[in-house]
């Protein structure tokens, strides 16, 4: 019995030797982790930065329409084609590709002293222009008539934009062409560089009054190196003048002006009014225009729309664009065809300045000609640029 007890009481002295003995070991591991992580791992010296060195590269951003003599688009376009002259020094072209155009239409809907301006010529124009782009193209839209509204952003979408046109064009009084402008040279900065139009459909408003505003609204659509398309309603508009209020308020006419009692007729015996026509056509009549203050103004107008005319003109040459004046409402389907054709006609040219501006300080607008070297080729593209220096701090 007491050797079972001392054997009982060695192994319990054992066990609990081994206990101590793993707890030791324990609070030992315990104590190095706790010092290992509140060592600090050491931070690296940064490596001295060399200067900056800024390197300048200057490129223009040529937009150029290549046709054929029959004014088909010419898909062989290469450089040995072209002979690019600025201010009349030849330059060395870098490239030449397509890119997909990026067209605002910048439509003026304030037509109230045009009686030949009508917004849905005007909207069905724009919708038959955005079917015959080509894919890939993308289209916004800017309205102006009393208010400058965007109606479209931009979009690739065809069917987008065709729900824009049919359901937000709305008719207005008195659009401006200076804030116009100016709204498209910023919309046009979300559009990448190189295949940029503006197709701007106007009679160009009151131009005369807009002085220096236009001026500025100009000088910022130019520097977006966008191609600009006038479609201008000056024609259609002195010509429907000219019917309605004549240099003098007398016309002499064997079509008899209709009083109540003539209407009156017509509608109780519409069978005798062959009759009465031909006996009235037999007469000659002297018809006075008695309302003097509306025949003076559509006369004043008549010569505000002779002077937008080039104005207009101006602003679509020196961009590499043109101006079309319908003669009549029919013309604008086939305008509108040329236009889609000439747009997409069109290459981006890139070229290396021989010149250089970088260390210029001041603005400076450098004339360009384009030329065909090749036989049968027909090109054209905007007149000149303006450039500035880079400046130092970018």
């Amino acid at each position: 019995m007491t050797l079972r007890r001392n054997i009982f009481l060695l192994v319990c002295l054992l066990a609990v030797l081994y206990a101590l003995g793993n707890t030791d070991g324990f609070v030992s591991r315990a104590g190095f982790a706790q010092q290992a992580s509140a060592v600090a791992s050491p931070t690296p010296t940064p490596s001295p930065q060399p200067d900056q060195i800024k390197i300048y590269t200057e490129e223009v951003v040529l937009p150029v329409v290549a046709t054929d003599t029959n004014g088909r688009f010419d898909p062989t376009l290469q450089p040995d084609d072209l002979l690019i002259l600025e201010d009349g020094q030849a330059q060395t072209i870098q490239s030449i590709r397509r890119t997909p155009a990026s067209v605002l239409l910048l439509l003026d809907t304030g037509g109230f002293n045009n009686p030949a301006m009508k917004t849905n010529a005007t909207r069905d124009f724009a919708l038959r222009l955005v079917s015959r782009l080509s894919p890939g193209d993308q289209i916004a839209v800017l309205q102006f008539g009393g208010k400058v509204e965007l109606i479209q952003s931009w979009t690739a979408d065809r069917d987008a934009a065709t729900e824009s046109l049919r359901s937000k064009i709305f008719s207005g009084r008195g659009g401006r062409l200076a804030p116009a402008l100016s709204a498209a040279s910023a919309q046009l900065q979300n559009a990448p560089a190189g295949n940029r139009h503006i197709v701007l459909v106007t009679d160009g408003g009151n131009v005369p009054a807009e002085g220096g505003d236009l001026a500025e609204s100009i000088k910022q659509l130019f520097a977006t190196q966008a191609t600009i398309h006038v479609v201008s309603y000056t024609s259609l508009g002195r010509k429907a003048i000219k019917e309605s209020h004549p240099t003098v308020p007398v016309r002499v006419t064997n079509e008899k002006p209709k009083s109540a009692s003539d209407l009156a007729n017509e509608l109780m015996h519409p069978h005798e009014q062959a009759i009465l026509e031909m006996k009235n056509k037999t007469k000659v009549y002297v018809v006075f225009d008695l309302d003097y203050p509306v025949w003076r103004h559509n006369r004043e107008q008549l010569k505000t729309l002779k002077a937008n005319e080039p104005v207009l003109a101006a602003l679509a040459a020196e961009s590499g664009g043109r101006m079309m004046l319908p003669s009549s409402v029919k013309d604008l389907p086939g305008i509108c065809d040329d236009l889609a054709r000439e747009i997409d006609a069109q290459y981006v040219v890139t070229y290396k300045p021989k010149a250089p501006l970088a260390q210029r300080s001041l603005k400076e607008l450098r004339r360009i000609e384009v030329v065909a070297r090749r036989v049968g080729l027909v090109v054209h593209s905007r007149r000149s640029y303006l450039d500035k220096a880079a400046d130092s701090e970018q």
